[in-house]
């Protein structure tokens, strides 16, 4: 009797676990760019589930993103700066860092911005466009995905 139960309890398990409505698709992007100054990397890692429940499709989404800014020349060459601001943009959002420096010159070559939570993800073939701007004069780099 025991044997029976528990086979009928596999069976059961089985039949659940295979009927289930959820697809998720994974979204893991790499977006790099550069100009004679700076080297750009934004990594998107999400994923988007669909649910099916009720006759209704329901959509969740999460993701974790990363953008580094790493000054490609000496950084005695940043000694006089004052102010730097880091900016992004894509479809799902943006993010900015503002860093000021006053009497103290920067004392590191490479910045990074994380953000995550749910909501919209980057589309695989987007461009991202990060501002870089020292002591207001501006820079753009565009961001293409290389996977």
């Amino acid at each position: 009797m025991r044997k029976t139960a528990s086979i009928l309890i596999v069976i059961i398990l089985l039949i659940v676990t295979g009927c289930s409505n959820k697809e998720v698709i994974k979204h893991n992007y790499t977006y790099k760019g550069e100009n004679e100054l700076w080297t750009v990397e934004y990594k998107v890692n999400g994923t988007v589930t669909f649910t099916e429940k009720n006759g209704k499709t329901e959509c969740e989404s999460n993701s974790n993103k990363i953008l580094t800014v790493n000054y490609k020349k000496d950084l005695s060459e940043l000694s006089s700066v004052k102010h730097l601001e880091i900016s992004y943009e894509s479809s799902a959002g943006g993010g900015k860092s503002n860093l000021d420096f006053n009497d103290n010159p920067p004392n590191e070559k490479t910045y990074t911005l994380k953000s995550g939570g749910t909501g919209a993800i980057e589309n695989k073939d987007e461009i991202i466009k990060v501002n870089i701007t020292i002591d207001g004069k501006a820079q753009t780099i565009e961001l293409k995905n290389v996977q």
